[in-house]
């Protein structure tokens, strides 16, 4: 390091010698001042070059390509976006069910099962397709009862019910209806 230090010393002495012997040669010009830029950027020159050739000796191009290239593998790294995308589809099958099923519920159905399929896909959810099974609700009213019976009976749902709530999941959701399948229970 010192003899970098002396180096470097003695070759801005002798530059700035040089210039100051060349500033008494000009003859006194309108392109005197020209001149003068001309070595004010010389003298920078020896003094940065050493500078700059040093930190160019010690950079090693195989260390920084690594160091890039991991750089690049970290940001395109193909297993966080695959996370990233299957979070949001979680997320977004739960509020979907959620909805749904409140939906339903004001209608006067209960949803027991949901099977569907949704792609996410650059910045847009798609829904391949949607199953559901669902039993109807039986109101429950005040009603004083003298004597119990048991029935076996069950409700079954109407396949225009059945269409029309296909037709208005479509509507609401914005799924082709062609994806919904909506079966019935019947209720218990």
């Amino acid at each position: 390091m010192i003899e970098f230090l002396v180096s470097w010393a003695e070759q801005l002495i002798i530059a700035l010698i040089i210039i100051i012997m060349l500033e008494m040669i000009i003859p006194n010009s309108s392109y005197r001042k020209y001149i003068k830029i001309i070595l004010g950027i010389f003298i920078l020159y020896v003094i940065f070059n050493p500078l700059m050739k040093n930190k160019i000796n010690n950079f090693n191009i195989e260390q920084e390509l690594k160091k890039q290239t991991q750089t690049v593998n970290k940001i395109q790294n193909p297993t966080n976006s695959i996370n990233y995308n299957t979070q949001i589809e979680n997320v977004y099958k739960q509020k979907f069910k959620e909805n749904l099923s409140i939906s339903l519920n004001e209608k006067g159905y209960r949803l027991d099962n949901i099977n569907f399929d949704v792609n996410y896909n650059k910045e847009k959810i798609e829904t391949n397709k949607l199953e559901l099974r669902i039993s109807k609700l039986e109101e429950n009213k005040d009603i004083k009862i003298d004597k119990v019976k048991i029935s076996e009976e069950k409700q079954e749902i109407s396949k225009q019910d059945l269409e029309k709530l296909k037709q208005e999941i479509s509507t609401t959701y914005d799924i082709d209806i062609s994806k919904i399948l909506i079966e019935s229970e019947k209720s218990q």
